[in-house]
C-alpha cells in the first residue's frame, strides 16, 4: 500500500478500507503537531511506563503479567484517541485500570489463588469475590489510588461502556435541508475533547506508576530505573500545567455560553 503524501492535510476518508488505513496513519502521524503538549505528555508518560522497571523479582511474575496489560491498553488508548475513536479509548482505559489494580495487588500478594480458582471441573476461573477481596485490600492499605481509579471506572461504566444516544451523535451528521444523514467511521472531532482524553491517559499512567512504587517501597520486589522519580516528577508538573490550561479553557467556554444565552 502506498501512503498518500498529502494525507496529513486531509480530513479523514473512509470510503474504502484502504482509505481508513491511510486516514488512521495520517491522524496518528499528525497528532504531535495538532495536539501539542497534550500528546507529548501522554507519549512521554507512556514511554516511562514502558521502561520504568529495570527488573522484577520472579516471585512477582503475576505483577509483570498485569503490567504488560497496562502497557498494552494505555498505548492502544493513545492510538484510539488520536485516531478519533473515543469509545474505543475508554474501553482500553478501563482494561488498563482493571489490570493496574491487579498489578498493584500482586506486588504485595503474589499468590495465584488471589486471582484465579479452579471450578468443579478443574478449569481456572476469576470469580467476583476475588475482585472484591483485592479491591478491599487496596482500599484499606492504599485508599488514594484505588479510589481515583474506582471513580473513573464508574464514569466509564455510566457513560461509554454501553450504547447511548449521547455518544451515538459522535458518529452521526444530519443535514436538515437535504434530509440526508451521514454515519462516519471516525468521530466528529472536537479538539478539546481529544486533548482531554490525552491528558487523562497521561494522568492514569502517572497514578498507576506512583501506586506501584508506593506499594513496593517496603517489599523491594521491583528494581526501578535510576531516574524514575525525577522523570515522574517532571512529567507530573507538565500534566498539572496542562490541567490548569484545560480548566481555564473550559471556564472561558462556560462564560461565553452564558453571555450568548
Amino acid at each position: 500500500m502506498q501512503i498518500n503524501a498529502n494525507i496529513f492535510a486531509m480530513a479523514p476518508k473512509q470510503d474504502t478500507l484502504d482509505d481508513i488505513i491511510q486516514s488512521e496513519y495520517g491522524l496518528t502521524a499528525n497528532a504531535a503537531k495538532k495536539y501539542g503538549d497534550y500528546f507529548t505528555n501522554a507519549l512521554e508518560f507512556n514511554e516511562l511506563l514502558q521502561t520504568f522497571t529495570e527488573s522484577v523479582d520472579a516471585s512477582r511474575h503475576i505483577f509483570a503479567a498485569f503490567l504488560s496489560q497496562v502497557r498494552k491498553h494505555l498505548t492502544l488508548a493513545i492510538l484510539s484517541t488520536v485516531r478519533l475513536h473515543h469509545i474505543q479509548t475508554t474501553m482500553n482505559v478501563r482494561q488498563a485500570l482493571e489490570a493496574g489494580l491487579c498489578a498493584a495487588y500482586a506486588i504485595a500478594n503474589p499468590e495465584q489463588e488471589g486471582f484465579v480458582l479452579p471450578d468443579e471441573n478443574g478449569y481456572l476461573t476469576a470469580p467476583q469475590e476475588l475482585i472484591g477481596k483485592r479491591n478491599k485490600w487496596l482500599e484499606e492499605n492504599f485508599p488514594k489510588g484505588p479510589d481515583a481509579i474506582k471513580n473513573l471506572k464508574g464514569l466509564i461504566n455510566k457513560n461509554t461502556a454501553h450504547a447511548n444516544l449521547i455518544y451515538a451523535y459522535q458518529n452521526f451528521d444530519f443535514d436538515k435541508e437535504s434530509g440526508k444523514f451521514h454515519t462516519p467511521f471516525f468521530d466528529i472531532e472536537k479538539e478539546h475533547l481529544v486533548k482531554t482524553d490525552l491528558w487523562e491517559i497521561a494522568n492514569i499512567a502517572m497514578g498507576l506508576m506512583d501506586l506501584f512504587y508506593g506499594i513496593d517501597k517496603n517489599i523491594g520486589s521491583i528494581k526501578f530505573i535510576d531516574d524514575f522519580i525525577p522523570r515522574l516528577h517532571k512529567l507530573e508538573a507538565d500534566n498539572l500545567r496542562l490541567k490548569k490550561e484545560m480548566q481555564a479553557f473550559l471556564d472561558q467556554r462556560i462564560k461565553n455560553h452564558t453571555k450568548a444565552s
